[in-house]
């Protein structure tokens, strides 16, 4: 296989897998060019990924809200035009989607095209790029656990969410010290995901002098939405250090300092708190659709690799960080789960799949 086209924009849940992929292809010597959306957490990500090609094409979001369905009626056919015509110039061996509203445009124009076809689904919940294109896909990957209809089921295979490649696992106080914290000192990290989550930043504002009091450092990770709602004053403090930043590109570093997070429960930012082995307790976005973050919860929680509280909660969420904090027995045996959690490597089975699909078409 020669060439990819990695249709991956939109959030960093559905753009970092697409990256860990697009690293796996290209050191078997694959060249790849991913397809982003204009939003600022893509331009962001892709920033220190220098060694892939990049096109930004149109794209919204399904609404069936009159105003914002015409919106995205007319940026899937500019998307599909776009993605044809690039097609067209110069065909690749297989073109690859990881959900969201980039996925549609570019693999109908695929199928068009006749171009061998996948799609990547990490969580629990079906979304709904992914159950349009599941119909004429020639390969869908799902959760482990997670189907399709008796029709479609031949084309599933189910792997597990693409990791890039800096996650790899340092040592928690080796981890501290390259992020300035105190070694000796446990870290609560928060964070929303990639776009950041309001009630969790307004959260950690108004608990940092709690959390300083029972000597806890606090990191919390804003996201590039909502970043100017928490107090600038709060930024970085004297030992216990906290700091709030908008964006990092350091997540194994910073994941790897946390001794407990605190986050949303989108499929990415749960594989890379399994990667890392963060106890967590989880907040899912009660507005994500059909509610797929409670159920992408519920799945790490049935397993033992944290705990779940709902939004309207958060009032209990400073005593379940505080007696977490201080249960180390607790905290060793959520990170035993999660160890056995991350046993899997599915950007290679996805290549290795992706691999013998394209030969078999080109057969």
């Amino acid at each position: 296989m020669n060439r990819a086209l990695i249709a991956c924009g939109g959030t960093g849940g559905h753009l970092a897998p697409g990256i860990a992929l697009a690293e796996e292809l290209q050191s078997r010597g694959c060249s790849c060019e991913l397809l982003i959306s204009g939003k600022q957490v893509d331009s962001l990500l892709v920033k220190k990924y220098t060694q892939f090609e990049y096109d930004t094409i149109p794209g919204t979001g399904l609404s069936l809200r009159p105003s914002r369905f015409a919106r995205f009626l007319k940026d899937l056919r500019a998307g599909y035009r776009s993605c044809a015509s690039k097609m067209e110039l110069n065909p690749p061996d297989i073109v690859v989607g990881f959900g969201g509203f980039i996925s549609a445009p570019a693999l109908m124009a695929a199928r068009s095209a006749r171009l061998p076809t996948a799609i990547h689904e990490a969580n629990q919940i079906l979304g709904r790029a992914t159950r349009l294109v599941s119909r004429f896909a020639d390969r869908v990957y799902l959760p482990h656990g997670v189907g399709l209809p008796r029709s479609r089921r031949a084309k599933v295979r189910n792997v597990g969410m693409p990791i890039r490649s800096e996650f790899d696992r340092i040592p928690r106080e080796e981890a501290k010290r390259v992020l300035g914290f105190d070694p000796e000192k446990k870290v609560l990290l928060v964070f929303g995901g990639s776009q950041g989550a309001r009630s969790l930043n307004q959260w950690a504002r108004e608990s940092l002098g709690a959390l300083q009091e029972n000597n806890l450092q606090l990191l919390c990770l804003t996201g590039t939405i909502s970043h100017r709602e928490v107090d600038d004053s709060a930024r970085e403090n004297e030992v216990p250090k906290s700091l709030f930043l908008e964006f990092s590109d350091r997540m194994s570093e910073i994941l790897s300092a946390a001794d407990l997070a605190v986050s949303r429960s989108g499929a990415g930012s749960i594989a890379e708190l399994i990667k890392c082995r963060v106890p967590s307790i989880l907040i899912p976005y009660p507005y994500a659709a059909d509610n797929h973050q409670y159920f992408n919860a519920q799945q790490l929680v049935g397993k033992g690799g944290g705990l779940m509280l709902d939004n309207g909660e958060l009032d209990r969420l400073l005593d379940q960080v505080l007696s977490l904090m201080g249960n180390n027995l607790r905290l060793a045996e959520f990170e035993r789960s999660l160890s056995e959690l991350d046993s899997t490597d599915p950007q290679s089975e996805m290549a290795d799949d992706l691999e013998a699909l394209a030969c078999q078409r080109k057969n």
